[in-house]
């Protein structure tokens, strides 16, 4: 199963959705805490909209957003290495919803979205990592 992940810092909705689309995407999963933005298109009612009328599907799952006080302190530091490990305790505790969610979508392709152009610097790489642990040898993941 591929699963994609994306951000959209820096996009524009109409160009953004024209890339999932592309990749085929069928299913968008929303896991930021709070599915609110400042970018036009982003927040979760616009982009719900935009999204089925490019018959993509929309789930948020809040309980994969990385937690406020686990962002603070990111944004406070500045250290990924912390805030992935912290993550990762978090994702422990939130695994049960993780494979839910994936069970939900099987047969599509599900695509994870979060704010941050840069996988590297989001929670979504932990989240991808997590599951390529959790499907070893079923789950090819695939950053747009």
């Amino acid at each position: 199963m591929d699963i994609f992940t994306v951000g959209y810092e820096g996009e524009i909705i109409e160009n953004w959705t024209d890339r999932l689309v592309e990749a085929g995407v069928t299913v968008l999963i929303d896991i930021r805490e709070k599915p609110i933005s400042r970018k036009k298109g982003f927040s979760k009612t616009a982009l719900k909209k935009q999204l089925e009328e490019n018959n993509i599907g929309y789930i948020h799952c809040r309980d994969l957003g990385s937690p406020s006080d686990i962002r603070k302190q990111l944004h406070h530091d500045k250290d990924f290495i912390t805030f992935f490990d912290l993550y990762d305790h978090y994702l422990d505790e939130n695994q049960d919803t993780l494979v839910k969610i994936i069970e939900e979508v099987k047969g599509e392709k599900p695509c994870l979205m979060c704010f941050e152009k840069n996988h590297r610097q989001c929670h979504r790489s932990a989240v991808a990592k997590r599951l390529e642990k959790i499907y070893p040898d079923e789950v090819r993941i695939v950053h747009l």
